[in-house]
């Protein structure tokens, strides 16, 4: 009597590709994930010169978002001045209406140091420029992040204030100029009358 074949088989590489597919999983759990960067480089053009500046040295800093609206409430408080507002009435009596905010001298009135304070207070990350003026975040964390860079000689003043959305595995690149600086105060230094 013969035997009779079945009339479904397997294919035969079926047990191979199911320990393929179920060991694949396991070998990538060992390798190394891809480090999430952040990497740029800091400049600015200054009023008085013809030529960008790279920023070296600068201090820079990764927090989370809830420094945006804290440096916002830390630079208002360095607009304002020692005296009250007064407004004269139409019979001529001074009559007082708040806190005088003198706007006149942006570069004055800029408090970097409790800003850079509050920056510290919450940073994830800190480092500094290259002297090119290069920087690299290694290993941030991914997700939406704040970042807070300073600068400031006798011709300018400027800080930077930055939503960045970092994706897991990914460089993000920024580049830190004026034309992205929260605020920036050019002042010109005018050379003295030659006789």
């Amino acid at each position: 009597m013969n035997a009779h074949r079945p009339k479904f088989q397997r294919p035969a590489c079926f047990g191979k590709l199911a320990t393929a597919l179920l060991c694949l999983p396991l070998l990538t759990l060992g390798a190394e994930p891809s480090p999430t960067l952040l990497t740029g480089k800091a400049t600015i053009q200054l009023k008085n010169s013809s030529t960008t500046q790279n920023l070296s040295g600068m201090d820079l800093v990764l927090a989370p978002l809830s420094l945006i609206p804290e440096v916002r409430r830390l630079r208002m408080e360095t607009w304002r001045t020692e005296g009250l507002a007064i407004q004269r009435t139409p019979s001529g009596e001074e009559q007082p209406v708040g806190i005088r905010i003198d706007f006149a001298d942006g570069y004055k009135n800029l408090d970097l140091k409790s800003m850079s304070q509050a920056a510290a207070n919450v940073a994830t990350s800190r480092i500094r420029t290259t002297t090119n003026g290069t920087f690299t975040f290694s290993n941030a964390s991914p997700g939406k992040q704040t970042l807070y860079g300073q600068y400031k000689s006798r011709y300018a003043v400027a800080y930077w204030l930055l939503e960045v959305d970092l994706l897991p595995g990914r460089t993000t690149e920024i580049i830190l100029s004026e034309t992205n600086a929260a605020e920036v105060f050019n002042r010109i230094i005018k050379p003295a009358p030659s006789h």
